[in-house]
């Protein structure tokens, strides 16, 4: 006769793990991923190509990838959007289908891989998304966030996009991908990894995300850490390098980012654990200083929404024009 323990042992066994890489583009989200690999953890078979902002390829599970972007699309955010938003957005029926092709896709590209992987930079604003479809699919979950001295962030962001780069903008924008991102991941089982530390000493990070999130380990996995940092980390991938003391000093960082950035630092040396009620403490502090920001992050939003619309108007006039002097290339 099989126990209550060895059922409740077997149903364990059984459940998958998913491990979701969190954190603001140009953090090293695609370094961590690629950490996760070389950690024995699947992250599927169909990947986006490199591109030229990740030319070692981003490896993101492309099939997840698109259908992430039209859940984000569906509740009306942009790449860009820094605005807040709530969890009752998700639940509208145009969400609710994508919802349901996502899993779809999770069951047919991950259904047999005990342990699996997904990145993706907007992930964090989905997350209300991925914890219904976790319930649901009896999957537990986890979570490697990346932080990033904000002060790199924006300067890597710059050099793609001068707009997204600038400090005033990149300072909403990354408060918009960690503070209620971090929030959510209350009572999860998460590791936080600087990439900073990750290209200084890849092998105590690894580590540290072995033993943070449980994952199985043997001969074969220490020699998979020392490939990955011998084969696939470069120190020339890191442009910029900006200590806690040049957040202090630098007037142009947004107050809130610089406490958020201060305590996701020290969460990364393991000063602090997301156990400690100190941390959530602090954290809901800079979380109501976010959301007294709410007006105005809407009307950024909107502003860009409009400035958008009236770059393609303006676009129009010689468009037209340019239509009616090339006769010979319109069907007639």
């Amino acid at each position: 006769m099989t126990s209550d323990d060895d059922t409740a042992q077997s149903d364990s066994t059984r459940r998958q793990k998913s491990i979701l890489v969190l954190g603001p583009g140009r953090s090293g989200t695609s370094t961590l991923t690629r950490a996760l690999d070389a950690l024995g953890v699947y992250l599927g078979r169909h990947f986006r190509r490199p591109v030229r902002k990740n030319p070692r390829g981003n490896q993101e599970e492309v099939h997840l990838l698109k259908l992430s972007k039209r859940i984000r699309n569906s509740v009306g955010l942009r790449a860009d959007s820094v605005r807040l938003i709530d969890d009752s957005a998700f639940d509208n029926p145009r969400t609710e289908a994508l919802k349901a092709r996502l899993r779809e896709a999770v069951e047919r590209y991950f259904g047999e891989a005990p342990i699996w992987a997904f990145k993706y930079a907007g992930t964090g604003r989905l997350l209300p998304v991925w914890f219904e479809l976790f319930e649901t699919m009896n999957v537990d979950p986890a979570f490697v966030f990346a932080y990033r001295n904000p002060l790199s962030v924006a300067r890597s962001r710059a050099r793609l996009d001068r707009a997204r780069g600038r400090p005033e903008h990149n300072n909403l924008e990354w408060l918009a991908h960690v503070v209620p991102t971090v929030s959510r991941l209350r009572a999860q089982r998460v590791v936080v990894v600087d990439y900073d530390r990750l290209l200084d000493d890849p092998r105590r990070e690894l580590g540290r995300i072995v033993s943070g999130l449980e994952l199985p380990a043997d001969d074969q996995l220490e020699r998979s850490i020392d490939d990955f940092a011998a084969s696939f980390l470069r120190s020339d991938w890191r442009h910029t390098r900006f200590s806690d003391a040049d957040l202090e000093a630098d007037t142009s960082l947004h107050p809130v980012v610089r406490d958020a950035a201060g305590l996701l630092s020290r969460l990364a040396r393991d000063e602090i654990d997301l156990a400690d009620e100190s941390f959530w403490q602090a954290w809901q502090m800079l979380e109501q200083r976010h959301q007294e920001q709410a007006p105005v992050l809407r009307l950024v939003d909107q502003l860009n929404t409009d400035n958008r619309r009236g770059r393609w108007w303006d676009l129009r006039r010689p468009l037209k024009l340019a239509w009616n002097k090339m006769p010979l290339l319109r069907v007639r």
